[in-house]
């Protein structure tokens, strides 16, 4: 929020926080090396490529429903709650979708711009319970819902173990991917079927350092690669 140049709505009522639980599937999207290349480039090409991507998420939002978003600079996070679509298999094949999206456009983009881009974003996925915070000050500006909880934190650190183009799924999104393959990884479909690969040791010794993420995580994520896209498009699997 711009604090110098917003105007501010007093609520006179009574006001009180809520919370309530949800179950969700989080994603948070970041540029690998964004902040080497953004010293590379002229202002206005850093511009540039943020507003792309800020484009982009609300795009998403119509194709993929997302019920959540929130910028990050050279990277955002999107949520899906559960109830909004069914099951968490539904949900998740919905973040998928939309993580693969977001790869493809930004490697057409990145090809029509005619100066050095970042390499690729990096994408992390998690799922459960989360609490949804509703907060209710007396500044009608400032209650914007928002999420805490361990997916928001695992979401965020499995994102730092993806390379360019990558995406990496928590356990229990693995787990769900693994027991709905047709819904999820759209295993029927050779073109647009997906697959789960395991890490690299290094990522695996990664994984161990990072803070916050509890043990199932650091030994049971998984690498999701889309074989056709990675085959004809940006020849990577995602992994450090």
């Amino acid at each position: 929020m711009d604090l110098k140049n917003t105007k501010f709505s007093i609520i006179n009522e009574p006001h009180k926080v809520t919370g309530k639980k949800a179950e969700v599937v989080v994603l948070y999207a970041d540029m690998r090396d964004f902040s080497d290349w953004s010293f590379s480039v002229s202002p206005d090409q850093v511009a540039e490529v943020v507003q792309i991507q800020y484009e982009r998420v609300i795009q998403l939002a119509q194709d993929y429903k997302h019920s959540f978003h929130k910028f990050l600079g050279d990277g955002f996070l999107l949520i899906w709650e559960t109830s909004d679509h069914g099951s968490i298999a539904d949900t998740l094949h919905w973040a998928l979708g939309a993580a693969f999206e977001i790869h493809k456009k930004y490697w057409h983009v990145s090809k029509k711009l005619g100066y050095p881009t970042p390499n690729g974003l990096g994408i992390g996925i998690s799922c459960g319970e989360v609490v949804k915070v509703q907060p209710e000050t007396f500044i009608r500006e400032l209650n914007e819902p928002d999420f805490v909880g361990y997916p928001m934190n695992c979401g965020a650190r499995l994102q730092s173990l993806a390379g360019p183009y990558g995406v990496v799924l928590d356990s229990k999104g693995a787990e769900v991917a693994i027991n709905n393959k047709n819904r999820v990884l759209r295993e029927s479909n050779s073109v647009s079927g997906l697959s789960l690969i395991d890490p690299t040791k290094k990522a695996l010794q990664k994984a161990h350092s990072v803070k916050g993420l509890k043990e199932r995580d650091k030994v049971g994520f998984k690498y999701v690669i889309w074989p056709h896209l990675q085959n004809n498009l940006w020849s990577t699997d995602g992994r450090i």
